[in-house]
C-alpha cells in the first residue's frame, strides 16, 4: 500500500508524524551535506535492499490449520500452500537470488518446528507466546499445539489465530514488533506474517508419546510440500523443539545456543559452501534443574536430580554438560535425529516415561543429550505427575533395551513383589510383539554401556545377581561354606607384594631414585615436558595396549573392511610392498634444473630452513636397535589416483607400513576400496575416516608403533618425523608424563600430535588440522576405534573428520599435544613452505578476516614459524611434491645452487 511521506514507524509498527512539518534545512543543500548523503547511501544501500526481502520472508499466508485425530487421511495432510497474492516480481527475484543467503537461515541456521503437547488449552496457549517472544518469526517453520483428549474448539483456534497475527510480542530478525488491537489491518498487512500455527485435536487421549508421533509426522508432510514448492532448501535440516503443554522458554538466545550446538559450520572461516556444515545426532535438554544440575534416574527408573561431575562441567567451563536423562519440558534435537530412532514406544503416555524412552533412543542410538547452563525454560505446572514405570512398562523397557542377565538383574533391582514368572512372561510378550523393533544389539549402544559411562546411579542393577547368581549362592548356603570359614581353616601368609611395602615404609629409598615393581630405577628425561604438555598428558588415563578386537565379526560398519579390484569383500593389504619394491624417482634434467634454479619463497624456507636429519637416522640404524615403526595412511578418490606415483615416488617408501584409502582398489598404486557408511562423497569423509582407522586397527595395530594419516596433498619428511617420535620428549609423553619407558610397559598415555588450531580462536576447542595430518600412538589408536567410534558420533556426515576425531578424543580426556620445538617453531605444517616464508600476522588477529590467524596458537612468523626439523607439509600438488623432495633430500646439483 502507499503510506503518506511524513508518517513513518515507531517500534510498535504505529504510525507516528514527522515533525519537520515540511521546511527544508539550508544546511542540506550545502556540497559538504551532498557528499556525506552520497557516502551515507553508498554504505548502506545493500542493507536496505537485504531489509527489503528481509520483510518479505513469511511470504505465504495460510490460515491457522486444524487436524482431529478422527479426520481422514485426506484432510490430516490437507496444508494450506502458500498464498496466491505474492507478486510475480517477489517471486521473480527469488529465483534469481539464494533465498537462503537472502534470509539468513538455511545449512547452518535452519528454520525451526515446534511441537507442543498437552491437556489444558491455557498452558499450550503460554507456551505458545513464549515460543513467539524468544524466537525470530523468520526462523519460525511451524508451530504444532496437540490438545491431547479435547474435541475441536473454535474459539482456541481464534485465540491462536490472534498470536499468529502478531497480537504478542514477537521479533522479526534482531527487530522486536507487536501488533497492537485496533491497529490498522491495511497497516498490518504490509508488515505480513506468515501463518505457522496448526493445531492438532485429539478427542480421546493418546498420550505424549503418540501425539509427538503424528505431530512430527505432520510436520515431515509440510516439510514435502515445502521443497516440492520450492520454499525449503534440501540443506536446510530443521530443528525440532518438543515442547510439555505449559513449559515456557525464558531467553530470545535459546535458538542460536541450540542450533550451535546441533548444527557445526565449516572450521575454516568464510568457508562458502553452507552445505557441508556438520549435523550432529545429539539432543538438547533445556535447563530446568538449576545451576551444574540434571535428571537421572535410577534403578527403579524414577527422576532423581543429580549434579554433573567437575571434569563433565569444566570440560566446557561450564557452558554444557551432558545430562542421563530429560526433564521433558522442552528439548531441541535435528528432525532427522528424531525420525530415525529406532524404537521409540507411541503406547506410552505420560511425560516421564516418554521422555524416558526418548532419552535411551538418543544415548543408545544416537549421539547423547547435553544440558547448555544458558538455555533455560519455565517447567510447567503439574499436580501429582507420574514418574513410576508400571509392570508392563517395566517389561518392555527392559526387553528392548537390555540383554537377558541385565534383565534379570533390572527385575531384581526393580520389585521385591513380582514373581520370576509374571515377569518372564511379560518380558516374552513384549519381545513376541510385531511392534518391538529387533535387531537393536548391532544398531545400538548397550545399556550395560550407559549405565556405566552415562548413568551411575543405574550401578545397583550391574551389582545385582542374576537368577544363576541365586542359585549358586542358595547351594553354597546350604553347604555352609562361606569365605570367612575359608579363610579360618588355611593358614594364609600376607603377599610378598605387602611384606615389601611394610620395608619400603620403615626405609623408604630417595626421592629421585624411585624402583618400581619390577625392581628397575626409573629414568627421567633429560629435560622435562613443558607445563603446558605435562597438564594436557596428565589428563588422558594410560591404556593397555594389548589388540582388542572390536569388528563384531565384520558386520557392521566402520568395520566392514575392504574389497580388492574385483569387488570381493575380505581383501587384506600388503602393507610393506612399497617399502620392499619402491618405484624409481623420476625427474629428467630440465625437470631437476626448474626445480632448482628458482629462488622462490618455497626454495629459501627448504634450502635456508629446514633440514632433513640423515645423520641421526643413519645412526640408529646402525645401531641395531630397534626403532619405531610408522604407518602412513593418505585418503583421497578415485580421480585423485593420478597424484599417488608422485607420493610413491617420494616420501612414501620411508614409510614402515603405506596405504591409501579410496573408493577403487589397484594394487600397482597402494590404493583400497574402504567401506564406509554412506555415500563416497566431500561431506562424508568422516564416515570414510572412522572406517579406515577400524581397518588399520583391525588389520595392522600390532605391527606398527605410530599411525599418521593426511590427504593426496600432503608431504612427509619421514626422518624428521622418526626422530621426534623416537625422541624423549615424546617417550616420556607417552609413559604419562614424568619418567622415561624401559620397555617393559604393557600400558601407554594416549597421544595426538599435529598442528594445533583453536576453533574460532576458542582454546577449549582445540583440534589438529588434518592439512598436514595426524600422528597417533597405539594407545590413542586403540582408543579412539574400541570406544570412541561406538560411543561418539557414529552416524555423523561432514567432512571435517580432523575436528570430529579431537572432539571424540577430548571427550575421553585426549586433548591435543602441543608439538612446537623448544625455539616456538612449528613441526606440522599447514600449508607450502613458502608461504609460512612470508606470511605475516594482522595487526589484531582474533579481529581479522584471516582465519589462519584467528585459528592459530602462538605462532612465529617468516622462517622461524617452521622448525628446522620439521615433519609435514600440505598443499603440496602436482611436481611440487618431487621439487620439495629434491630439495630437502640434496638432490639439486651444486651448480644449481651457487
Amino acid at each position: 500500500m502507499s503510506r503518506k511521506p511524513y508518517n513513518k514507524r515507531d517500534m510498535n509498527g504505529v504510525a507516528t508524524p514527522n515533525y519537520n512539518n515540511g521546511v527544508s534545512n539550508p544546511m542540506m543543500s550545502t556540497p559538504e551535506f551532498k557528499v556525506r548523503l552520497f557516502l551515507f547511501v553508498a554504505c548502506l544501500w545493500h542493507l536496505w535492499v537485504l531489509a527489503l526481502f528481509g520483510a518479505s520472508a513469511p511470504g505465504h499466508n495460510q490460515q491457522i490449520a486444524t487436524t482431529s485425530s478422527t479426520d481422514n487421511d485426506t484432510s490430516k495432510n490437507a496444508v494450506s500452500s502458500p498464498a496466491a497474492a505474492m507478486s510475480n516480481a517477489r517471486l521473480n527475484l527469488r529465483s534469481v537470488l539464494d533465498r537462503v543467503d537472502v534470509m539468513g537461515y538455511g545449512p547452518t541456521h535452519p528454520r525451526v518446528a515446534v511441537v507442543i503437547v498437552g491437556e489444558d488449552k491455557e498452558d499450550l496457549i503460554a507456551s505458545i507466546k513464549s515460543v513467539y517472544a524468544n524466537t525470530d518469526i523468520n526462523r519460525i517453520f511451524v508451530v504444532c499445539a496437540v490438545l491431547d483428549g479435547h474435541q475441536e474448539d473454535p474459539e482456541f483456534v481464534r485465540e491462536l489465530r490472534n498470536v499468529d497475527n502478531g497480537s504478542v510480542p514477537h521479533w522479526h530478525g534482531i527487530r522486536a514488533d507487536v501488533h497492537l488491537p485496533g491497529t490498522n489491518q491495511a497497516a498490518q498487512e504490509d508488515d505480513p506474517h506468515s501463518k505457522e500455527i496448526h493445531v492438532m485435536f485429539n478427542p480421546t487421549r493418546l498420550g505424549v508419546a503418540a501425539s509427538r508421533l503424528d505431530a512430527v509426522e505432520f510436520v515431515q508432510i509440510l516439510e514435502k510440500k515445502h521443497i516440492s514448492a520450492g520454499f525449503k532448501s534440501l540443506d536446510e535440516d530443521l530443528i525440532l523443539l518438543l515442547m510439555q503443554g505449559g513449559a515456557q522458554l525464558k531467553s530470545h538466545n535459546w535458538l542460536a545456543e541450540t542450533t550451535s550446538a546441533l548444527i557445526v559450520p565449516p572450521p575454516i572461516l568464510g568457508f562458502k559452501d553452507e552445505s557441508l556444515a556438520m549435523k550432529v545426532a545429539n539432543a538438547v535438554s533445556f535447563h530446568t534443574e538449576g545451576f551444574g544440575k540434571r535428571t537421572s534416574f535410577d534403578e527403579k527408573f524414577s527422576p532423581i536430580i543429580t549434579e554433573a561431575t567437575a571434569d563433565e562441567i569444566n570440560l566446557s567451563n561450564g557452558h554444557s554438560f551432558p545430562t542421563p536423562a530429560l526433564n521433558g519440558a522442552a528439548v531441541a534435537l535435528r528432525l532427522d535425529t528424531f525420525a530415525n530412532l529406532p524404537a521409540q514406544d507411541p503406547s506410552l503416555m505420560d511425560p516421564w516415561t516418554a521422555n524416558l524412552d526418548l532419552s535411551l533412543n538418543l544415548w543408545l542410538c544416537a549421539d547423547g543429550i547435553d544440558i547448555i547452563e544458558e538455555v533455560e525454560v519455565s517447567p510447567p505446572m503439574v499436580e501429582n505427575p507420574t514418574t513410576t514405570l508400571n509392570p508392563d512398562q517395566a517389561a518392555r523397557f527392559a526387553a528392548v533395551w537390555m540383554d537377558e542377565m541385565l534383565q534379570q538383574k533390572f527385575f531384581q533391582a526393580y520389585s521385591s513383589t513380582w514373581t520370576r514368572l509374571d515377569w518372564e512372561t511379560k518380558v516374552t510378550k513384549v519381545k513376541q510383539s510385531a511392534t518391538t523393533p529387533s535387531d537393536l544389539a548391532r544398531r545400538c549402544r548397550s545399556f550395560e554401556w550407559y549405565a556405566k559411562e552415562v548413568n551411575p546411579n543405574l550401578s545397583k542393577i550391574l551389582e545385582m545377581g542374576g537368577w544363576e547368581h541365586d542359585h549358586e549362592k542358595e547351594i553354597a548356603e546350604k553347604q555352609n561354606v562361606s569365605k570367612e570359614a575359608e579363610k579360618e581353616t588355611h593358614n594364609l601368609k600376607p603377599p610378598p607384594l605387602l611384606e615389601r611395602k611394610d620395608e619400603e615404609e620403615k626405609n623408604p629409598p630417595p626421592v629421585n631414585d624411585i624402583p618400581d615393581l619390577a625392581g628397575h630405577d626409573k629414568k627421567k628425561p633429560s629435560k622435562p615436558l613443558r607445563p603446558e604438555n605435562l597438564n594436557i598428558v596428565s589428563q588422558a588415563k594410560p591404556i593397555n595396549i594389548e589388540f582388542e578386537d572390536a569388528s563384531d565379526g565384520h558386520e557392521a560398519h566402520p568395520h566392514l573392511g575392504a574389497m580388492d579390484e574385483n569387488g570381493h569383500v575380505g581383501y587384506i593389504h600388503d602393507e610393506t610392498a612399497l617399502r620392499k619394491n619402491p618405484p624409481t624417482l623420476k625427474i629428467d634434467d630440465e625437470q631437476m634444473a626448474k626445480f632448482c634454479k628458482s629462488r622462490d619463497d618455497n626454495y629459501k624456507m627448504m634450502h635456508n630452513r629446514i633440514v632433513v636429519d640423515m645423520e641421526y637416522d643413519k645412526k640408529m640404524e646402525d645401531s641395531g636397535v630397534k626403532r619405531d615403526k610408522i604407518f602412513c595412511l593418505v585418503y583421497t578418490i578415485d580421480s585423485g589416483h593420478p597424484k599417488i606415483p608422485n607420493i610413491l615416488e617420494t616420501w612414501g617408501p620411508k614409510c614402515d607400513g603405506f596405504m591409501v584409502g579410496s573408493n577403487k582398489t589397484d594394487p600397482s598404486l597402494g590404493t583400497v576400496n574402504i567401506l564406509h557408511e554412506g555415500p563416497e562423497e566431500y561431506n562424508n569423509i568422516w564416515q570414510k575416516v572412522r572406517s579406515m582407522w577400524s581397518y588399520i586397527y583391525d588389520n595392522y595395530y600390532e605391527r606398527y608403533d605410530w599411525f599418521h594419516i593426511g590427504g593426496d596433498d600432503l608431504f612427509l619428511l619421514i626422518e624428521n618425523l622418526r626422530l621426534y617420535l623416537e625422541s624423549e620428549e615424546i617417550k616420556t609423553a607417552s609413559n604419562g608424563g614424568i619418567y622415561l619407558p624401559d620397555g617393559t610397559e604393557t600400558t601407554q598415555t594416549p597421544l595426538l600430535l599435529g598442528r594445533r588450531f583453536a576453533y574460532m580462536g576458542d582454546l577449549n576447542d582445540i583440534f589438529d588440522s588434518g592439512g598436514s595430518g595426524y600422528t597417533m600412538n597405539k594407545a590413542a589408536l586403540k582408543l579412539l576405534v574400541t570406544e570412541g567410534f561406538v560411543n561418539y558420533f557414529p552416524h555423523a556426515h561432514t567432512f571435517s573428520e580432523d575436528t570430529m576425531v579431537a572432539k571424540v578424543l577430548r571427550k575421553m580426556g585426549v586433548l591435543p599435544y602441543d608439538t612446537k620445538d623448544d625455539d616456538g617453531g612449528e613441526r606440522y605444517m599447514p600449508f607450502m613452505p613458502g608461504h609460512h616464508w612470508s606470511y605475516r600476522l594482522p595487526k589484531d588477529p582474533m579481529n581479522s578476516k584471516d582465519w589462519y590467524a584467528k585459528y592459530s596458537i602462538n605462532i612465529k612468523e617468516g622462517a622461524e614459524h617452521c622448525s628446522p626439523r620439521s615433519v609435514a607439509f600440505h598443499y603440496v600438488k602436482g611436481e611440487n611434491m618431487k621439487r620439495l623432495f629434491a630439495l630437502a633430500y640434496g638432490l639439486c646439483p651444486k651448480e644449481y645452487l651457487d
